[in-house]
């Protein structure tokens, strides 16, 4: 339920017209290809070199409790400039394109007044493009340059929106994306991956392509510093699912679907604030439409975050909702996310936790499935990506195990929370409309488990 408070603030018409006095403001979003939430300095991490959003955070509000709809890119996306949840986009799972029926933010923008851009990895297919003014690509070493061009062409009698999505740090990698490159011992490795020289060189090779996406936000930072607008620009630094490894991407627990979330807008949002507060990727559409003065519409099932732009210390939600479809695999899994805990319904636990088919085929997983058969790797990885059966159920005090190590779910003095965070998720699937459709109506596996390579399935547009 939205706090009363905060109905009460989205009513006073008066006081969003405070915020918007300078004009509506401009707006971009960069969006990250598999980001892990605290794989960047602002989140703690010593080594990684990400200036550029390090400086945002500084200079805007840090999210610390923000988390996607779903850990899988274009879902996620849909769900995000929609402002609705994957299942109820009608593209809950990969590569499905948004149908046309389904109401973006840019088109609400473009009826304001707003001229609208989508340059990079676009993944929302045909029909959406119609809902904004630009659509353009890019390579990844050139994202940084297409964006800036946008900007400098764009049309300057009409604020603008940029949705600025790179393909960093996507798989696969090579070396060269950034110099110097990252060195494996530098590294932080999490403690579902085994320390090892394999895994430290590969998450290297991932740190160099969060640095390049980095470097290309500081790009477009400084065009909009030439253009003297930077202090009515909107920035928002987002990722689109976890890291792009096992345990990570696709998972609905906090390395899958818990991700960087900064504001900064100098004429309005105070540098340095810090949110702890849930909130979810589904309110980012109802909170742009709100700071450029445009109604929110029914079709938006997120909730505003202006009352705590204004205020780091007010809430907006009690849980975040998150939800594994197929990406690679048949799947069906969700989450619920509060302030202190994480819990995960798992309906196929006799399937076991493969990662994406590019994490199965990366440095990291080999090196496993290689301990694996040597009898070396630790019975908690094991269980995690490999064996059947898996817990139908998961809880984590995500406070103090914020890598989602210790399940909890079956300690009695846990019991409470369990039963509660399993009313709210089961109350947010009715009211949404979210149902185990049954194992046998899944999307099948489109790959192997064991190499990722691809299988016939013509059950799924993306295998054909």
């Amino acid at each position: 339920m939205v706090p009363l408070r905060v109905l009460v603030f989205l009513l006073c018409l008066g006081e969003i017209s405070a915020w918007a006095a300078e004009g509506p403001p401009n707006v971009i979003v960069f969006v990250a290809d598999d980001m892990g939430w605290n794989d960047c300095g602002a989140y703690g991490n010593p080594n990684i070199r990400t200036p550029n959003i390090d400086a945002l955070a500084k200079a805007g509000m840090r999210f610390d409790r923000a988390y996607l709809t779903c850990s899988s890119c274009s879902p996620s996306r849909c769900s995000m400039l929609t402002g609705r949840y994957p299942h109820a986009t009608g593209a809950g799972e990969l590569h499905l394109p948004l149908p046309k029926e389904q109401v973006m933010v840019t088109s609400l923008l473009q009826e304001s007044g707003y001229w609208t851009a989508a340059v990079g990895k676009w993944h929302l297919g045909e029909d959406a493009k119609s809902q904004v003014d630009l659509v353009s690509g890019a390579t990844a070493k050139g994202m940084g340059k297409a964006w800036v061009k946008a900007i400098a062409d764009r049309p300057k009698d009409q604020p603008f929106f940029l949705w600025a999505a790179h393909t960093d740090p996507h798989r696969g990698y090579a070396p060269g994306a950034v110099d110097p490159p990252h060195r494996p011992e530098d590294v932080t490795v999490p403690p579902f991956f085994p320390d090892t020289p394999e895994v430290r060189a590969d998450l290297a090779l991932y740190y160099d392509e969060v640095s390049r996406f980095d470097e290309h936000i500081g790009l477009t930072l400084a065009e909009l510093d030439r253009q003297e607008i930077a202090g009515n620009t909107v920035v928002i630094v987002i990722s689109d699912n976890g890291r792009p490894f096992p345990y990570c991407k696709t998972m609905v627990h906090v390395p899958g679907v818990r991700t960087p979330f900064i504001v900064r807008w100098p004429a309005k949002v105070k540098a340095g604030g810090v949110s702890e507060s849930v909130i979810s990727t589904l309110d980012l559409a109802p909170t742009i439409l709100n700071l450029a003065g445009v109604s929110v519409g029914a079709s938006f099932q997120g909730h505003s975050l202006m009352p705590i732009l204004q205020d780091s210390q007010e809430t907006i939600r009690t849980y975040a909702f998150a939800e594994h479809n197929w990406h690679d695999y048949r799947a069906f899994e969700r989450g619920a996310h509060s302030n202190r805990f994480c819990y995960v319904r798992n309906w196929l636990p006799n399937t076991p936790g493969t990662p994406p088919a590019d994490a199965v085929t990366s440095a990291t997983f080999k090196l496993m499935k290689r301990l694996r058969a040597e009898g070396k790797l630790s019975e908690y990885i094991e269980t995690q990506s490999f064996a059947t059966p898996r817990a139908e159920e998961f809880l984590y005090d995500v406070v103090n195990d914020p890598h989602c190590v210790t399940n909890l779910a079956g300690d009695s003095s846990h019991a409470n929370v369990l039963s509660e965070m399993r009313v709210a998720l089961r109350a947010w699937q009715q009211e949404t409309g979210d149902a185990f459709p049954g194992g046998e109506r899944l999307t099948p596996d489109g790959f192997d488990r064991e190499t990722g390579k691809r299988m016939i399935n013509a059950a799924h547009p993306s295998l054909e």
